[in-house]
Parts: structure tokens; sequence; C-alpha cells
């Protein structure tokens, strides 16, 4: 499947034979449907990819190993902060954070463009608060999309998640964690509310902020470096020549 470029990003590949991937960070609460929009986009934007991460929690029955998640045992996932290998765990702290104070631990790789194929320059990364302010560290031109959804929203899809072991307190602690991510929401630069029965609009409305990012001008673009004078000196040419034979 062929990537979808835009003119400019055409333009720009043609002309420096590259395009450099543009990252977008997507957060918020657990339960406000990260996942669902990241899949959505993905199957219809073949230009697009995603971070994948580590994580010592089960997989659930409907999760694909290495699609979201790689499912690593606490040990393996200490030798991996030993390696250097993680980005939100290290030597001196081999377990990262526990997003939710549920014994589980999650990291994205140390690269985040590590396991992205070349023709996917749009990479997409679900991350909690922490994640996101790391990324903003490390890449800070990203974008930083924050998702959110009203709590009685936020508590059903929690609730219909295939999660054996996700006990009343469990549910409780989510909710804190998401009345703090919500906290945090005015760090990001872009806000979507995804209720409940309007994914499509929440998908749509992600499709319209990368759209308009793809666009905007940035750091070092030169368009005059990719559109040269000598562009211009062949139409002139052309004007003249017509000119002429009148």
């Amino acid at each position: 499947m062929s990537s979808k470029l835009t003119a400019v990003e055409q333009v720009i590949q043609q002309a420096t034979g590259h395009l450099d991937r543009r990252l977008f960070v997507i957060a918020g609460p657990s339960g406000v449907g990260k996942n669902t929009i990241i899949r959505e986009l993905l199957a219809t934007h073949p230009e697009m990819a995603r971070v994948k991460t580590y994580t010592t929690r089960a997989r659930r029955d409907d999760e694909v190993e290495g699609e979201q998640y790689f499912f690593v045992t606490k040990d393996e996932f200490v030798r991996l902060a030993h390696a250097g290998k993680l980005m939100e765990a290290d030597a001196e702290n081999p377990l990262g954070h526990d997003v939710y104070s549920t014994k589980h631990s999650y990291s994205m790789p140390r690269d985040v463009f590590r396991d992205i194929q070349g023709d996917s320059h749009i990479v997409l990364a679900e991350v909690d608060i922490v994640g996101a302010m790391r990324l903003r560290q490390t890449h800070p031109t990203c974008v930083g999309i924050f998702i959110t959804a009203p709590p009685d929203d936020l508590l059903q899809r929690i609730r219909q998640r295939p999660d054996d072991d996700m006990t009343s307190d469990d549910l409780q602690q989510r909710m804190v964690t998401a009345r703090k991510h919500i906290e945090a929401a005015k760090e990001f630069d872009y806000v979507i509310y995804n209720q409940k029965g309007h994914l499509c609009e929440a998908v749509y409305a992600v499709e319209k902020i990368i759209a308009a990012e793809r666009m905007k001008v940035r750091g070092a673009f030169d368009l005059k470096a990719i559109v040269p004078d000598s562009a211009f000196d062949v139409i002139e040419a052309k004007l003249s020549s017509n000119g002429a034979g009148k």
C-alpha cells in the first residue's frame, strides 16, 4: 500500500529525496478512546504508523502482540531498562512509572521511530501525561493532541474492557488519574471531545489537525530552495518565445 502524500510533501520528496517524520502525541484519560481513534486512522492512512509500547500487563483477547504493545514480563522489562532500550525506564528506575497504580509498567522504546517502516512518515504515539512530557523534551516539534470525554463515558468504556483483574479499586484509581490528566490538558496543542456515539467526529477532528500540521511552515523550510529560480526561468523563456511568434 503506497503512502498518501499532500501536494507539498510530493514536491519536497521529489526535491530532497526524503520526508522528515512528524510525531503526533495522542494522550488522555484511560477509556477515552485513544487506541480506537488510532486504529481507525491506521486503517485508512497508509502514510501513518504508531509507536509500539512495552508493557508488563497481560495481553487482552482482542490484542495482537507487536501491533500496539510488546507484552513482556517484569524481568524482561527490567533487562530492557538496564540495556538503555526504554524511554521511560532506566537502570535507576528499571520499572519506570506505574501509569494507573495497577502494578503494571509501560514504556515507549528509547528510539520511538525504531519500528516505523520507511514509507510511514506520520507517526502516532499513544501515551499518558508523563510520556507526553517526555516526548516534548526529546522531540520538541511533536504535536500534542489531548482526547477527553465525560467521566460517565470513561467509566463505562473501562468496565467494558476484557480485564479479568480489573477491581473496583482499579476503577477508582483510573478515575483519580483521569482527573489529573484533564488538569494537564492545557499543556497540549489541541483538545478533542470524544463523546459516546461520536467516534467518527473525533477521528475526523484528528485527521484535520494532522492535515493542517502537514501544511504548516516550520523551522528551516525553504520553498525557494525546492522551487528554484530556474523553474521560473523556463516559464519566462516559453512566454518570451510565444510572444515572439505573434
